[in-house]
């Protein structure tokens, strides 16, 4: 179980795939990465934010992550459950993947939840 909150909330934004997403997504997407740091855990998350020319307001996208600054991981997940329906699928996916990688590393997997080069840079806490 990890008694630690969160520590840190990165969300970043690039023009082009990164190389360390292994997906085949289209090209002229905008691909967001989620970086938790939970003590010396540290958990990505990836998604596609948009595609073609539509811009995304990265700090209007990932307002959601305020709600989660500073919680254990216990209570991320807590909140995945009961406002996923809330989030759009691929916040909910990029929130999902990156809290199920700091529980895969702390042992802590009793409320994972699975549902199934320009930068632009945006850290919450």
């Amino acid at each position: 179980m990890v008694n630690g909150r969160l520590a840190r909330i990165e969300l970043f934004a690039f023009s082009s795939r990164p190389t360390f997403m292994h997906h085949s997504e289209p090209y002229g997407c905008w691909y967001g990465v989620l970086k938790l740091t939970c003590g010396h855990q540290i958990s990505y998350g990836g998604c596609v934010l948009c595609a073609g020319d539509h811009a995304v307001d990265l700090i209007k996208w990932g307002a959601f992550l305020k709600n989660i600054c500073h919680c254990t991981v216990e209570e991320a997940a807590q909140y995945v459950q009961m406002h996923g329906q809330e989030l759009a699928p691929n916040q909910l996916g990029l929130l999902e993947a990156a809290l199920e990688g700091i529980g895969e590393q702390s042992g802590y997997l009793q409320t994972k939840v699975l549902m199934k080069e320009s930068v632009a840079y945006y850290s919450v806490i």
